[in-house]
């Protein structure tokens, strides 16, 4: 019976075995050579490891129970011995044998079905850390994991379950293992076995199973009868290039590529060459023009990565055609790059934009190339040339395909600079060096000319708009942002930003760049009409080319999609309810901070935590490297985002920010409880600094807010007063007395945030001065108190949730007979109530959109459990229940965020005042959706959700803590109802 499947073990096959590593700690710990393995296949032993490969112990159980029988049956006395954790832990990371990986990759472009069996096992008790390695998933189509099945080999039922699931017969399949007790039972059963001594060995005996030569490159194939090339003449040319006596052995068609036939071919003398020819039967009028081609590449030797090129011919064969060297590398099919790590995945990108860049920097005059193409009008002709080709291969009427043309007839750009434009530069069309990250080779130059260079952009980043599940044309589009980041892989914007950088050239325009892109779907999906009808025409290059005929539909809509997005981005009005809406500045901040706050400030968090709540340095020095991220946001200038256009017209001291854009920001912020004061973001120091813009005098702004701009003190705000009910401002009772040209200060304040800090310099104290008042509203006053002034007295730092919050805290002060000089009042006496209310619209804001960023942080905790966590026999992520509170956390936050971006609008129009009801309905709404959207992500937590082992206590203690320190629910709600009322009667 055909072969149709190959089975394969894993260690000792696709990785080395184990007991490499077990000689390694033997040797690291003075243990006898082969005592390791001995022990593991000793009988007091041996049971136990058969539990720890069909998961009932971990790595972690299994280490300390070798130990002690180790221990025992060799007199040894010593610590825990490193046999399972950590060869397990690194499992994920470990790098599968080169050859092996070529091996699995040649059988699955060859048809057959790969599958690996394992016995293996599970190293924490939890059960989260990977069991195989990264590219395990991508190279076999099924695989069988002895701990997660409870079957391992050599049981027989295991190869059982392989056959059952696979839908095969035994007779079906090869196996592979490195012992042969595991290949005993298989091949009991009628499997065909090979045992594997070394990788070549392995490679030689399966090649003589399937009748295979596995030393052709993985990406090429045997041709089937109407794609043979005469070898008679095909060896004519070689003669010609090189000797009378080096002679064909090998002809084989690459398998991917839809346009041009390609061929590998290998020679007795070992020279290796492509062949690149025109299709046979009846073509499209200047379609498949490799002459053109071959002209390019030759000019363009020594200038940009290439393959060689050797020669043109147009009469030995049926097509013109060329030749040029092999070149061995690595050709990655699919843009997500799943074979590579994310720093790896970036830098194909980036290497494949600075390709791009050469490419387009090329003076074509002085190579040779004036006359490959005119210079102007391109687009246009370009756009005529894909009409009339998609006209004429049209097979069906697509509405979608003639709205799309009709705009991008309707909105050409004018011509802009030309350059020497590749016309398909995608990742796939790059070789990359086998073992770096290096273009060595650019292919596929078939519609090359001299043209837009924006076009090859657009070209390139064609795969962002591409879903990812089409097989035959792979995309990226269904990867979020986020994804993208973790995955490695640059955003648009980056990408337009890298490209940018390397070519020297300004930004492109959005609403010129959707332009482009739509384009490039048109082209894309002429391109695919025009293979689908030549499949029907039975002169297709590719065997898969009669599957393309609806995709050309849903690739019109894309395009057209894309347009009305364009057309929405332009009707959301002055509300900027999306950051791609911000002006370039804001979003050129918002990537910074995005940046820090997800590769730098999150992955400090635990250690920060431990810092701050046990360490013995958290109350007197700040931790050093929070001090250093505070640099890298100063000298990246994403510093001080928080002083908005409202309050700073001249941007005299902030960035010029709208509070819409600063909202957006600061909901990054609001993802770690240590991130805002790498930007010198946080709160109390942003309010007292709006305090000290809006109100403060020349000489109080150089003594006290250019420090505070500077980051090189701290302050706090006094106002909170044990004996009164403080969240009604005219209640505070502070004595202010004057005496002379001083002010002598006596209160007692407490949950003053910030004021334990060590570099806590200033303080915003509110009070009343002794005398007469014209009303309850103007009884209260403001004024400067230096930290340092004697009779300020830190009594006690106040618990909140059990903590102290170093180290600022939020600390009970008294002050006694304190002398201020009166040139540090704030306004006037009396005007206390009126700072205090403008100092809380802005602010508000800020604590409001750094809720936002705690629950969608909640989320993504959230999410994270939901996916990977068991209970009761499934995933968390299969109970109804739980997926509930998922999309009722999604709701609240998207409603809760509208809603603070409108006050954030309505301050940035109308003002503080006119915003009153909206500022205090974010007030309410939002600690109240965090602390909801909080509490889900604790709850499905179980215990861990009130440890530091995730954000979330931290986040809930904030969001309660907002509800007082904001002012209480009900004071917010009646404000709003008078209001309401008001506006109703």
């Amino acid at each position: 019976m055909t072969i149709k499947a190959v089975i394969f073990d894993m260690g000792g096959v696709l990785l080395p075995a184990p007991m490499h590593y077990w000689k390694t700690v033997e040797r690291a710990h003075n243990l006898r050579d082969g005592s390791v393995v001995e022990t593991i296949l000793s009988l007091d032993f041996y049971c136990h490891f058969k539990l720890f490969e069909i998961g009932q112990l971990t790595a972690e159980d299994l280490d300390p129970l070798f130990t002690h029988v180790y221990n025992f049956q060799n007199n040894r006395v010593g610590d825990v011995l490193p046999i399972f954790v950590e060869i397990s832990g690194q499992i994920a990371h470990s790098t599968l044998l080169p050859e092996m990986v070529a091996l699995v990759k040649s059988l699955r472009l060859a048809g057959y079905r790969t599958i690996l069996i394992t016995n293996n096992f599970f190293t924490d008790r939890a059960k989260l850390i990977p069991t195989i390695p990264l590219e395990v998933p991508l190279l076999f189509d099924d695989v069988l994991e002895s701990c997660r099945i409870g079957l391992r080999k050599p049981e027989v039922q295991i190869y059982q379950l392989a056959l059952e699931r696979n839908k095969l017969q035994p007779s079906e399949c090869v196996f592979l293992d490195d012992l042969g007790p595991n290949l005993k039972p298989a091949r009991a059963l009628g499997i065909t076995t090979i045992k594997v001594v070394n990788s070549q060995q392995a490679i030689q005996d399966l090649g003589n199973v399937l009748k295979l030569d596995f030393t052709h490159p993985a990406e090429t194939r045997d041709c089937i009868p109407r794609e043979v090339l005469p070898v008679e003449k095909v060896n004519e040319l070689i003669t010609r290039s090189t000797s009378s006596d080096n002679k064909v052995t090998t002809i084989r068609k690459f398998r991917h590529g839809q346009s041009n036939p390609t061929y590998y071919i290998r020679t007795t003398k070992g020279s290796q060459y492509v062949l690149r020819k025109k299709p046979s039967g009846n073509l499209l009028p200047k379609a498949h023009q490799v002459d053109r081609e071959f002209k390019i590449m030759n000019a363009l030797q020594g200038l940009v990565p290439l393959p060689r090129t050797i020669l043109y011919d147009e009469k030995i064969l049926d097509t013109p055609f060329y030749m040029m060297e092999y070149q061995k590398g690595r050709i990655f099919l699919n843009p997500s790059l799943p074979e590579l790590t994310p720093p790896e995945r970036r830098r194909v990108y980036e290497e494949a934009l600075r390709t791009l860049a050469t490419i387009h920097s090329v003076d074509y005059e002085k190579v040779g190339l004036k006359d490959f193409g005119r210079s102007d009008g391109y687009m246009e002709r370009n756009l005529k040339r894909w009409s009339d080709a998609y006209k004429m291969s049209k097979t069906e009427e697509i509405p979608e395909m003639d709205k799309l043309e009709a705009y991008l007839k309707e909105n050409l750009p004018k011509s802009g600079k030309s350059t020497i434009v590749h016309g398909d530069f995608r990742v796939d069309n790059l070789i990359l060096e086998e073992n770096e990250i290096k273009v060595k080779g650019v292919l596929d130059w078939e519609l090359s000319t001299i043209g837009d260079p924006l076009s090859d952009l657009a070209t390139f980043l064609f795969v962002y708009y591409v879903p990812n599940q089409m097989k035959l044309l792979p995309g990226i589009e269904d990867h979020s942002e986020s994804d993208l980041r973790r995955m490695g892989i640059p955003t648009i914007k980056e990408c337009l930003e890298l490209y940018s950088k390397y070519t020297n050239t300004p930004l492109v325009d959005p609403e010129v760049w959707t332009y482009y892109m739509a384009f490039v779907v048109f082209r894309f999906a002429s391109i695919v009409q025009g293979v689908y009808m030549r499949s029907q025409l039975k002169n297709a290059s590719s065997t898969e080319a009669a599957m393309l005929g609806p995709l050309v539909r849903k690739l019109a809509a894309e395009g057209n999609q894309m347009i009305s997005k364009l057309h929405a981005s332009k009707s959301y009005g002055q509300l900027t309810i999306i950051p791609s809406g911000m002006s370039a500045k804001a979003q050129k901040y918002y990537e910074i901070v995005r940046d820090i706050v997800h590769n730098d400030v999150i992955p400090l968090e635990l250690e920060l935590m431990e810092y701050y709540e046990e360490g013995p340095h958290r109350w007197t020095i700040p931790h050093p490297k929070i001090e250093k991220l505070k640099e890298k946001a100063k000298s990246l200038g994403a510093w001080n985002l928080f002083i908005s256009e409202h309050i700073d017209p001249d941007q005299k001291y902030g960035k010029g920010l709208t509070n819409v854009e600063y909202a957006h920001i600061c909901e990054l912020m609001g993802r770690s409880i240590f991130a805002p004061e790498v930007f010198n973001c946080q709160a109390p120091d942003t309010g007292n600094m709006e305090v000290l813009i809006k109100y403060g005098n020349e000489e109080q702004k150089k003594k006290w807010l250019v420090p505070l701009l500077n980051g090189e003190i701290k302050s706090c705000f006094a106002m909170t007063e044990p004996d009164v009910a403080s969240s009604d401002a005219t209640n505070i009772q502070g004595s202010i007395v004057r005496i002379g040209n001083e002010y002598v200060i006596n209160a007692r304040k407490w949950f003053i945030s910030n004021a334990s800090h060590p570099r806590c310099r200033i303080c915003v104290f509110m009070g009343q001065v002794a005398g007469p008042k014209k009303s309850r509203i103007f009884q209260q006053s403001m004024i400067l108190v230096p930290m340092q002034t004697e009779g300020v007295k830190i009594v006690r730092n106040t618990h909140v949730f059990g903590s102290q919050d170093a180290p600022g805290a939020h600390p009970e002060i008294t002050f006694t007979n304190v002398r201020v000089p009166v040139e540090n009042m704030l306004l006037g006496e009396g005007r206390g109530f009126e700072i205090a209310q403008g100092r809380l619209g802005p602010g508000r804001i800020h604590h409001a959109m750094r809720l936002i960023g705690h629950a969608e942080r909640a989320i993504d905790v959230m999410k994270d459990r939901l996916m990977t966590r068991v209970a009761f026999g499934r995933k968390l992520v299969q109970f109804d229940s739980l997926r509930k509170e998922l999309a009722l956390s999604r709701c609240e936050v998207e409603q809760a965020r509208l809603l603070v971006l409108k006050a954030a609008h309505m301050i940035d129009t109308v003002g503080p005042k006119e915003a009153k009801s909206e500022i205090a309905m974010i007030k309410v709404v939002a600690p109240n959706m965090a602390i909801n959207v909080i509490d889900r992500a604790m709850q499905q937590q179980g215990a861990r959700g009130l440890t530091p082992f995730t954000p979330l206590a931290s986040f809930y203690v904030w969001a309660r803590s907002l509800r007082v320190a904001d002012g209480p629910d009900a004071v917010h709600l009646e404000t709003i109802a008078k209001i309401e009322l008001k506006s109703r009667l």
